[in-house]
Order: structure tokens, then C-alpha cells, then sequence
């Protein structure tokens, strides 16, 4: 029965998209409790799922393209390829969860918990990750092009070949972060104390950040 109303509401959801809220009723699953569910591909564009608990759920490619899900609860979900573009994801815990390949461009990440979650290949142009927990996270070649990573901790996470150009990270802590030649730090807005524990002896010489002169 509860899989039945799910379905009629998402019905309703994807009639209020398409008639661009004239008709239908917007999805709402605040609070929603929900472990284990399976909404892989899902359309939840504008939904809100504000303190819902998603845990261990597949929601692998979905689209939560400017859903609000303040609070809510992700850990260990598998989240593979979905699309979080401009979505609100404040104090979201997505610790442990399955983010490879998924879209967050421009998404809002104040101080969520990315927690040993893997971030490869994963699209974080222009998004606000201000205090947000990134320790132990794999990010291998992520994009985070232009984000601000202001007082975010990424402690021990691997960095090889993801793209920071243009980014902000004052006050981030990258201790013991792991770079290779492919990590770029150009134009990135930061302060030479923000590298000090981070070892940049394999990082290519055009990908140096500003305030780090290259070696000679």
C-alpha cells in the first residue's frame, strides 16, 4: 500500500512539472522514513525531502535537480550518476554513500558530511561546500571548478586529478591529502599556510596554486 500512494505521488509530481505547478501537487517527503527504499532513476526535480531518512537506499541516477534536502539523511546510499544540480543539500549526511559520477553542479553543501564517501568523477563545479566534512574522501578526478570550499576539512582525501581551478579554499585543511600531477590548484584562492602540510612535489608546474611559488 505505501509503495502504491509513492507511485500515485510521484505521478502527481511529474504532472506538476509538466504543467509547471498548475495542476498535480508537488512531492513532499519531509521526515520521510524510508531505509532501504528503491527509487533508482527516479524524477525528483524541486521535490522536497527535507530530513528524510534514506539510508542504505538506491537512488542511483535519479534526479533531484533543485530538490531541497536539507538534513536528510544519505549515508551509505547509492547515489551513483545522480543528478543533485542546484539542489539544497545543508547539513545533508551523505557519509559513506556512493556519489561516483553523480552531478552536484552548483549544489549548496554547507557543512555536509562527505565522510569516506566516494566522490570520483563527480561534478562539483560552482557548488558551496563552506565547513563541509570531506575527510578520507576518494575524489579522483572530480571537478570542483570555481567552488567555495571555505573552512572545509578534506583531511587525508585523494585528490589525484581533480580540478580545483578557480576554487576557494580558505581556511580548508588538506593535511595529508594526496595529489599526483594531474591535481589543479590553479587560480585557487587560498594562502600559503593551506598548503603547508600538503605535498606538492608531483604536482606540474602550471597546476601550482598562486600562493605556493613553483620550484625552480
Amino acid at each position: 500500500m505505501a509503495e502504491l500512494l509513492l507511485s500515485q505521488r510521484l505521478e502527481w509530481h511529474a504532472v506538476w512539472l509538466k504543467s509547471f505547478g498548475l495542476r498535480g501537487a508537488r512531492l513532499d517527503l519531509s521526515g520521510w522514513g524510508a531505509i532501504g527504499t528503491r527509487l533508482r532513476g527516479a524524477h525528483l526535480v524541486g521535490a522536497s525531502l527535507r530530513g528524510a531518512d534514506l539510508r542504505q537506499s538506491d537512488l542511483s541516477g535519479a534526479n533531484f535537480s533543485g530538490a531541497d534536502l536539507r538534513g536528510t539523511d544519505l549515508r551509505f546510499a547509492e547515489v551513483a550518476g545522480a543528478d543533485f544540480s542546484v539542489a539544497i543539500l545543508r547539513d545533508t549526511l551523505f557519509r559513506g554513500a556512493n556519489l561516483e559520477g553523480a552531478n552536484l553542479h552548483r549544489a549548496q553543501l554547507w557543512m555536509a558530511d562527505l565522510r569516506y564517501a566516494c566522490l570520483v568523477q563527480v561534478n562539483l563545479c560552482g557548488a558551496e561546500l563552506m565547513g563541509a566534512q570531506i575527510q578520507g574522501v576518494d575524489m579522483t578526478t572530480a571537478k570542483l571548478c570555481g567552488a567555495d570550499l571555505g573552512g572545509a576539512d578534506l583531511r587525508g582525501a585523494n585528490l589525484c586529478g581533480t580540478d580545483f581551478s578557480r576554487a576557494n579554499l580558505r581556511g580548508a585543511a588538506l593535511d595529508g591529502v594526496i595529489v599526483d600531477h594531474d591535481t589543479n590548484f590553479v587560480g585557487v584562492r587560498a594562502d600559503a599556510r593551506t598548503f603547508a602540510a600538503v605535498d606538492l612535489a608531483s604536482l606540474r608546474r602550471a597546476y601550482m596554486p598562486p600562493c605556493v611559488p613553483a620550484a625552480n
